[in-house]
């Protein structure tokens, strides 16, 4: 063998070395960083999942208010509704009052007259008729306490 050719094993198997010995120190040089960055994953893994559930979390409470909202918003529009049903009701009346307090002295004289029509008319024959009532019940009570009184003796 020539003495080139041995020197170029050599120097090939000198290298080898180096290199195999460099990539076994730069391994346990690089161990803790590995390991560093694998602890740093899971952690960043465990607070995305972290706040991912918070923001789960939060966007129900979010949901939770948008519904109370919606409801909140539903009840305003009823008693809105309620309040003009209302105010329509009391304008009604308002004008009720207002055409009473036009028209009351006469619809007063109008009653007061036919009041005192019937009272003229009906009072003189009610009168009888309870008069003539109330004697005939005088008269079966009469009779009623003579028939007692008899049997009693």
């Amino acid at each position: 063998m020539e003495s080139g050719y041995l020197i170029s094993l050599i120097i090939l198997g000198v290298a080898l070395t180096f290199l195999i010995g460099s990539g076994i120190y730069a391994m346990k040089k690089m161990k803790p960083t590995l390991k560093n960055i694998q602890k740093t994953q899971t952690n960043v893994e465990d607070q995305i999942e972290h706040f991912n559930n918070e923001a789960d979390v939060m966007q129900k409470k979010v949901d939770l208010i948008m519904k109370r909202v919606d409801n909140t918003k539903e009840v305003a529009q009823v008693n809105l509704e309620r309040m003009n049903e209302l105010s329509d009701y009391a304008s009604s009346l308002s004008h009720s009052l207002l055409y009473l307090k036009e028209n009351g002295p006469d619809y007063s004289k109008g009653i007061a007259k036919n009041a005192y029509t019937e009272v003229k008319t009906d009072g003189p024959r009610l009168a009888k008729t309870f008069k003539r009532a109330f004697s005939k019940t005088i008269e079966k009570q009469k009779q009623r306490h003579q028939n007692n009184t008899s049997h009693s003796l």
